[in-house]
């Protein structure tokens, strides 16, 4: 084994928490992936979509204000650009995208 974090150890973005719960109270439904680490981003949101007029899901990488998106992260929304994907800052960035 290498030095280091185990490989089953993510760290989580300060504000991903706050986020998660203000979209909670909200009534999105949110799945924490974010401990799957490597190139997985860290959650799924659902909820009603204005702009579609149904329920969707969209993947949410959470990063703060001054976050960049990893190797892995930019390969990843590159690698999946037809599904619905956004880097979240706050709760509002992803309300944004259901209002739309």
């Amino acid at each position: 084994m290498t030095g280091g974090r185990p490989h089953w150890y993510t760290r989580r973005d300060r504000n991903q928490c706050e986020i998660v719960e203000g979209l909670r109270a909200l009534s999105f439904c949110v799945l924490d992936v974010s401990q799957l680490g490597g190139a997985a981003l860290d959650l799924f949101v659902g909820g009603w979509s204005m702009r579609l007029g149904c329920y969707a899901w969209v993947q949410v990488e959470v990063k703060v204000s001054s976050g960049q998106l990893t190797k892995g992260e930019q390969e990843h929304l590159t690698k999946w650009s037809e599904l619905p994907i956004i880097v979240a800052r706050s709760i509002e960035d992803v309300v944004e995208w259901f209002r739309e």
